[in-house]
């Protein structure tokens, strides 16, 4: 049986893009500035293939057996997500334009939570995003990122690193503190509400 290898992420992955689409579940609309499947999906194979924003490849890693993508991770010091944060804007805007305005300012309270978020501290590796294929769960995918992300947090002199979980995603939280996330802090907003969780990882 192949193993599960961990390999920079390829900018022409669909499967890459789609996981990154399903991390966020339903945040995806407010950055896509629409629900319909077709624009969310096309605005995030834009991101995924572009350089420069928190949703690129550039970021991300995919976890594959042979030539197959089974999931997918986005890692990065929390400064550099923060240095993100307006090129990605940039970036959606240039490609969505006044749909993206226009969809946001019907839905202030998902912009607002948003754009007001923190997600993590200045001294932590942050993991953005996290997805495995629905078909390959129970393999171990997730468990296999996770381990990747915090190696390249040490790699990069980091001694943290951190994520979010919406509070409803119980099986996910589960599974993070198995490996030893701890809850650190909430983030309670009028769209979403999620855990802070942080490892101390050497």
């Amino acid at each position: 049986m192949k193993e599960i290898s961990i390999v920079k992420a390829d900018p022409h992955s669909l499967v890459g893009s789609r996981l990154n689409q399903m991390a966020l579940e339903y945040m995806a609309y407010t950055l896509a500035g629409s629900e319909k499947k077709n624009i969310v999906s096309s605005t995030f194979r834009k991101l995924w293939k572009w350089d420069g924003n928190r949703f690129s490849h550039q970021y991300a890693f995919e976890a594959r057996k042979g030539e197959q993508t089974l999931g997918m991770i986005t890692c990065y010091p929390v400064p550099v997500l923060n240095r993100l944060a307006w090129p990605t804007f940039k970036q959606l805007l240039s490609y969505r334009k006044l749909a993206l305005i226009g969809y946001n300012l019907s839905n202030l309270k998902s912009l607002y939570s948003m754009i007001t978020m923190k997600e993590g501290h200045e001294d932590e590796f942050h993991i953005g995003t996290i997805a495995a294929l629905p078909a390959s769960r129970g393999l171990g995918v997730g468990s296999e990122l996770l381990k990747f992300a915090e190696k390249q947090a040490v790699q990069h002199g980091f001694s943290k690193c951190s994520l979010t979980v919406k509070k409803e995603n119980l099986l996910a939280r589960k599974l993070y503190e198995r490996i030893g996330y701890q809850i650190t802090g909430e983030i309670n907003k009028p769209a979403f509400s999620m855990y802070r969780m942080a490892k101390t990882v050497e």
